[in-house]
């Protein structure tokens, strides 16, 4: 199927290789409800947008040429979520704490999205060169060699995960990172908070729906639930992840959800 609001300098090519740790990528014509398309009641006060570009492949010598592009558009609920907003705004400007005055401090512009919870959520906003640090006795971010003072934004919000195509962050979480709904997820009300939603339209959905199509590490034998395969796998991952953290390895991590195509936020702006 043709995207026409999608670029892409060639065809979408999307042939997965699977194992037993990847799901394929589904149909992208098979759009589920959105919520972009549901009128809301609450009011939009500010807009922005993120480009994005998704490397479907290595194997050329011009990345670009494996590339698919598009944009989305986001109305943000500023009376709603005043202080979530204004964060997510600070990464969308480049402008949080000793950046305000000059800009060129850390943005969505250096971000990518990174993990998919399946029906539930799109997680995005890991900025590349914002990283921790301890400075007198606690944890804090770092760019470019200046320190920011980044607090948790503890602010709730009226507006329920109801929908799909909500903009939510963590109320907890320091950093910049935020998702987008991919369904109703009301286990996410009371620890995160709604700060926008994706704009009305079918540029929006099909960008969405190429996104929640790209496979990503299921974490799970290809056996399926039930079986002794899986109750091996699970049994062998638990254990190595155990005790590569045992002996200090900083790559142990649960890499359940990780997309297995690299999707980039390549531009941000105000609209």
């Amino acid at each position: 199927m043709r995207l026409p609001d999608i670029i892409g300098r060639r065809d979408f090519l999307a042939t997965a290789l699977l194992t037993s740790a990847v799901i394929p990528m589904s149909p992208v014509g098979l759009l589920p409800a959105s919520a972009a398309a549901v009128a809301t009641s609450t009011k939009v006060t500010q807009k922005a947008y993120l480009d994005v570009r998704i490397i479907q492949r290595y194997d050329v010598e011009v990345l670009e040429d494996a590339a698919t592009r598009g944009q989305l558009t986001i109305g943000l609920f500023g009376d709603a979520s005043p202080k979530g907003v204004d964060k997510f705004l600070l990464f969308i400007d480049g402008t949080p704490g000793q950046f305000k005055a000059s800009g060129g401090g850390p943005a969505y512009s250096g971000s990518q999205f990174t993990t998919l919870q399946p029906g539930m959520l799109l997680e995005g906003g890991r900025i590349a060169g914002l990283r921790q640090t301890e400075f007198a006795g606690q944890v804090e971010y770092e760019y470019l060699g200046r320190l920011l003072p980044l607090r948790p934004v503890l602010e709730a919000s009226d507006v329920k995960h109801d929908r799909r195509g909500l903009i939510t962050r963590s109320i907890f979480a320091i950093g910049p990172e935020f998702g987008i709904t991919l369904g109703p997820a009301p286990n996410l009300d009371g620890t995160h908070e709604v700060i926008g939603q994706l704009e009305p339209g079918t540029t929006n959905e099909k960008l969405l729906a190429l996104l929640e199509s790209l496979p990503y590490i299921s974490g799970k034998s290809i056996e399926g639930e039930g079986t002794a395969a899986n109750a091996v796998f699970t049994a062998q991952k638990s254990f190595f992840t155990t005790l590569s953290k045992g002996v200090g390895d900083t790559r142990a991590e649960d890499r359940t959800g990780k997309l297995l195509r690299r999707v980039e936020i390549t531009k941000c702006g105000r609209l």
